[in-house]
Protein backbone atom coordinates (compact mmCIF):
# COMPACT_ATOMS: atom_id res chain seq x y z
CA UNK A 1 0.00 0.00 0.00
CA UNK A 2 1.06 3.72 -0.63
CA UNK A 3 2.91 5.46 2.10
CA UNK A 4 0.36 8.30 1.23
CA UNK A 5 -3.00 6.37 1.42
CA UNK A 6 -1.58 4.42 4.94
CA UNK A 7 -1.12 7.84 6.65
CA UNK A 8 -4.97 9.29 5.32
CA UNK A 9 -6.13 5.54 6.22
CA UNK A 10 -4.76 5.71 10.11
CA UNK A 11 -5.57 9.47 10.20
CA UNK A 12 -9.34 8.62 9.63
CA UNK A 13 -8.77 5.45 12.82
CA UNK A 14 -7.55 7.60 15.06
CA UNK A 15 -9.31 10.96 14.80
CA UNK A 16 -8.47 13.95 15.89
CA UNK A 17 -6.78 12.81 18.57
CA UNK A 18 -4.14 10.62 15.59
CA UNK A 19 -3.41 14.33 14.00
CA UNK A 20 -2.71 16.12 17.31
CA UNK A 21 -0.31 13.54 18.22
CA UNK A 22 1.30 13.71 14.69
CA UNK A 23 1.77 17.55 14.79
CA UNK A 24 2.93 17.20 17.98
CA UNK A 25 5.89 14.85 16.75
CA UNK A 26 6.19 16.94 13.77
CA UNK A 27 7.02 19.98 16.06
CA UNK A 28 9.44 18.08 17.71
CA UNK A 29 11.79 16.40 14.57
CA UNK A 30 11.42 20.59 13.23
CA UNK A 31 13.25 21.91 16.12
CA UNK A 32 15.86 19.64 17.95
CA UNK A 33 17.83 20.12 14.84
CA UNK A 34 18.06 23.87 15.90
CA UNK A 35 19.22 23.29 19.22
CA UNK A 36 21.75 21.09 18.56
CA UNK A 37 23.10 23.67 15.93
CA UNK A 38 23.26 26.63 18.30
CA UNK A 39 24.93 24.11 20.84
CA UNK A 40 27.51 22.92 18.60
CA UNK A 41 28.52 26.85 17.27
CA UNK A 42 28.76 27.70 21.09
CA UNK A 43 31.60 25.33 21.06
CA UNK A 44 33.55 26.19 18.03
CA UNK A 45 33.17 29.76 18.91
CA UNK A 46 34.61 28.55 22.40
CA UNK A 47 37.50 26.42 21.08
CA UNK A 48 38.33 28.84 18.66
CA UNK A 49 38.87 31.56 21.88
CA UNK A 50 41.05 28.86 23.38
CA UNK A 51 43.26 28.56 20.61
CA UNK A 52 43.49 32.42 19.87
CA UNK A 53 44.19 32.37 24.02
CA UNK A 54 46.65 29.96 23.75
CA UNK A 55 48.93 31.55 21.09
CA UNK A 56 49.04 34.26 22.74
CA UNK A 57 50.64 33.13 25.98
CA UNK A 58 52.44 30.61 23.87
CA UNK A 59 53.64 33.72 21.97
CA UNK A 60 55.56 36.09 25.05
CA UNK A 61 59.29 36.08 25.47
CA UNK A 62 60.10 34.32 28.35
CA UNK A 63 63.42 33.00 29.86
CA UNK A 64 63.93 29.28 29.79
CA UNK A 65 67.20 27.70 32.16
CA UNK A 66 67.38 31.37 33.44
CA UNK A 67 71.11 31.57 34.84
CA UNK A 68 70.20 34.81 36.84
CA UNK A 69 71.71 38.46 35.74
CA UNK A 70 73.89 41.63 36.89
CA UNK A 71 73.77 45.19 35.26
CA UNK A 72 74.68 48.82 36.64
CA UNK A 73 71.46 50.88 37.33
CA UNK A 74 70.62 54.48 36.81
CA UNK A 75 67.52 55.33 38.18
CA UNK A 76 66.11 58.98 37.35
CA UNK A 77 62.77 60.16 38.99
CA UNK A 78 61.51 63.83 38.58
CA UNK A 79 64.88 65.17 37.81
CA UNK A 80 66.44 62.97 41.42
CA UNK A 81 69.35 60.58 39.99
CA UNK A 82 70.91 57.84 41.66
CA UNK A 83 73.17 54.87 40.46
CA UNK A 84 73.55 51.35 41.76
CA UNK A 85 73.95 47.50 40.21
CA UNK A 86 71.13 45.08 40.01
CA UNK A 87 71.25 41.59 40.68
CA UNK A 88 68.43 39.06 39.39
CA UNK A 89 69.03 35.56 40.23
CA UNK A 90 67.81 32.23 38.71
CA UNK A 91 64.63 32.41 40.75
CA UNK A 92 64.06 35.77 39.19
CA UNK A 93 64.58 37.20 42.58
CA UNK A 94 65.80 40.82 42.07
CA UNK A 95 68.19 42.89 44.43
CA UNK A 96 68.61 46.50 43.81
CA UNK A 97 71.00 48.64 45.96
CA UNK A 98 71.37 51.83 45.01
CA UNK A 99 73.37 54.80 46.36
CA UNK A 100 70.08 56.87 47.00
CA UNK A 101 67.53 54.52 48.42
CA UNK A 102 64.69 56.67 48.66
CA UNK A 103 64.57 55.79 44.90
CA UNK A 104 64.12 52.23 45.40
CA UNK A 105 60.48 52.58 46.34
CA UNK A 106 59.56 53.60 42.71
CA UNK A 107 62.17 51.80 40.48
CA UNK A 108 61.98 48.12 42.44
CA UNK A 109 58.38 47.32 41.43
CA UNK A 110 59.19 48.32 38.14
CA UNK A 111 62.18 46.36 37.43
CA UNK A 112 60.09 42.86 39.56
CA UNK A 113 57.55 43.41 36.79
CA UNK A 114 59.28 43.94 33.45
CA UNK A 115 61.84 40.92 34.72
CA UNK A 116 59.06 38.74 36.59
CA UNK A 117 57.17 38.55 33.44
CA UNK A 118 60.21 36.72 31.64
CA UNK A 119 59.58 33.72 34.01
CA UNK A 120 58.68 30.25 31.95
CA UNK A 121 55.84 28.40 33.15
CA UNK A 122 53.84 25.32 31.04
CA UNK A 123 51.16 26.82 29.15
CA UNK A 124 48.45 24.41 29.78
CA UNK A 125 45.44 25.66 27.75
CA UNK A 126 42.77 27.69 29.80
CA UNK A 127 38.97 27.65 28.68
CA UNK A 128 38.45 31.19 27.03
CA UNK A 129 34.84 32.52 25.34
CA UNK A 130 34.38 35.56 23.04
CA UNK A 131 32.80 38.25 25.04
CA UNK A 132 31.23 39.95 21.87
CA UNK A 133 30.76 39.46 18.22
CA UNK A 134 33.01 42.64 17.25
CA UNK A 135 35.76 40.87 14.68
CA UNK A 136 37.06 44.76 13.38
CA UNK A 137 37.96 46.17 16.68
CA UNK A 138 41.40 47.94 16.43
CA UNK A 139 42.65 46.41 19.32
CA UNK A 140 41.72 42.24 18.05
CA UNK A 141 38.97 40.33 19.22
CA UNK A 142 38.07 40.41 23.29
CA UNK A 143 37.72 37.22 25.32
CA UNK A 144 36.84 36.22 28.67
CA UNK A 145 38.77 33.86 30.86
CA UNK A 146 36.04 31.44 32.75
CA UNK A 147 35.33 31.99 35.95
CA UNK A 148 37.67 34.94 36.29
CA UNK A 149 36.90 39.07 36.36
CA UNK A 150 39.80 39.68 33.99
CA UNK A 151 39.12 40.22 30.24
CA UNK A 152 42.03 40.29 27.23
CA UNK A 153 42.02 41.41 23.75
CA UNK A 154 43.95 39.39 21.45
CA UNK A 155 45.55 40.39 17.73
CA UNK A 156 47.01 38.00 15.60
CA UNK A 157 49.81 36.65 18.74
CA UNK A 158 49.81 39.88 20.45
CA UNK A 159 47.99 40.23 23.89
CA UNK A 160 47.03 44.03 23.05
CA UNK A 161 44.83 44.41 26.24
CA UNK A 162 44.29 43.57 29.90
CA UNK A 163 40.86 44.40 32.05
CA UNK A 164 40.57 43.67 35.62
CA UNK A 165 37.89 44.89 37.71
CA UNK A 166 36.42 44.09 41.07
CA UNK A 167 34.94 45.74 44.02
CA UNK A 168 38.51 47.32 44.69
CA UNK A 169 40.24 48.10 41.74
CA UNK A 170 39.84 48.79 37.70
CA UNK A 171 42.57 48.87 35.26
CA UNK A 172 43.42 48.24 31.47
CA UNK A 173 46.71 47.76 30.45
CA UNK A 174 46.81 48.68 26.80
CA UNK A 175 49.80 47.30 24.76
CA UNK A 176 50.62 49.52 21.60
CA UNK A 177 53.89 48.28 20.40
CA UNK A 178 56.38 44.96 21.15
CA UNK A 179 59.26 44.10 19.74
CA UNK A 180 60.25 41.14 18.26
CA UNK A 181 63.00 38.49 19.53
CA UNK A 182 65.41 36.27 17.13
CA UNK A 183 62.75 33.62 18.06
CA UNK A 184 59.80 35.65 17.08
CA UNK A 185 58.64 36.24 20.72
CA UNK A 186 57.18 39.24 21.65
CA UNK A 187 58.22 41.59 24.07
CA UNK A 188 56.21 45.34 25.50
CA UNK A 189 57.51 48.13 23.74
CA UNK A 190 55.39 50.65 24.36
CA UNK A 191 52.73 49.96 27.02
CA UNK A 192 49.31 51.94 28.20
CA UNK A 193 48.06 51.75 31.73
CA UNK A 194 44.86 53.40 32.85
CA UNK A 195 43.70 53.35 36.50
CA UNK A 196 39.75 53.92 37.33
CA UNK A 197 37.30 54.11 40.21
CA UNK A 198 35.85 50.79 40.14
CA UNK A 199 32.46 52.37 41.09
CA UNK A 200 31.79 55.57 38.77
CA UNK A 201 34.48 54.12 35.83
CA UNK A 202 36.02 57.63 36.78
CA UNK A 203 39.52 57.69 35.53
CA UNK A 204 42.07 58.59 38.36
CA UNK A 205 45.35 58.09 36.92
CA UNK A 206 47.09 56.82 33.60
CA UNK A 207 50.67 56.06 33.09
CA UNK A 208 52.65 55.40 29.91
CA UNK A 209 55.51 52.97 29.09
CA UNK A 210 58.49 52.62 26.97
CA UNK A 211 60.72 49.78 27.04
CA UNK A 212 63.86 48.67 25.46
CA UNK A 213 65.87 44.71 25.41
CA UNK A 214 69.63 43.88 24.80
CA UNK A 215 70.34 40.23 23.41
CA UNK A 216 72.89 38.64 25.50
CA UNK A 217 73.49 34.66 25.13
CA UNK A 218 70.06 33.53 24.18
CA UNK A 219 68.28 35.96 26.57
CA UNK A 220 66.73 39.18 25.48
CA UNK A 221 67.28 41.90 28.45
CA UNK A 222 65.92 45.00 29.35
CA UNK A 223 67.80 47.93 29.07
CA UNK A 224 65.70 50.96 29.17
CA UNK A 225 62.30 51.80 31.33
CA UNK A 226 60.79 55.35 30.83
CA UNK A 227 57.58 56.00 32.54
CA UNK A 228 55.11 58.97 32.25
CA UNK A 229 52.60 58.91 35.15
CA UNK A 230 49.51 61.43 35.36
CA UNK A 231 47.03 61.80 38.12
CA UNK A 232 44.44 64.24 39.70
CA UNK A 233 44.88 67.21 40.33
CA UNK A 234 47.35 67.58 37.58
CA UNK A 235 50.15 65.11 39.23
CA UNK A 236 52.62 64.47 36.50
CA UNK A 237 55.62 62.51 37.52
CA UNK A 238 58.48 61.40 34.77
CA UNK A 239 61.04 58.33 35.84
CA UNK A 240 63.56 56.23 33.59
CA UNK A 241 65.49 52.94 34.42
CA UNK A 242 68.69 52.53 32.72
CA UNK A 243 71.03 49.08 32.76
CA UNK A 244 74.11 49.16 30.99
CA UNK A 245 77.01 46.04 31.61
CA UNK A 246 74.68 43.13 31.27
CA UNK A 247 76.86 39.66 33.01
CA UNK A 248 74.82 36.42 32.99
CA UNK A 249 75.06 34.65 36.16
CA UNK A 250 77.86 31.24 36.32
CA UNK A 251 76.96 29.33 39.46
CA UNK A 252 79.96 30.79 40.78
CA UNK A 253 78.83 33.87 40.40
CA UNK A 254 75.20 33.12 41.31
CA UNK A 255 77.07 32.02 44.63
CA UNK A 256 79.01 34.85 45.66
CA UNK A 257 76.40 37.36 44.70
CA UNK A 258 74.54 35.78 47.18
Amino acid sequence: MPFRQKITRELKQWGLAGLIVLLALSATMEWTPAREQESTDSQQEKAAATKMYQKVREARATWRDFPGFTADVTVCYNGKCTTGKLVADNQFKIKLTLQDESLSEWSLPKLQSVIGHRKYRQQKPIPATFADQEVDHPLGRLVNIDGKNVSFRLQGDVMTEVHRRSDKSWFTISTLAVLRTKENETLPQVTSVTYRNPQTGEILSNRSNTFAFTRVGKFDLPTTMLTVECGEKFDRNVGSIKLTNHRLLTDSALSQTN
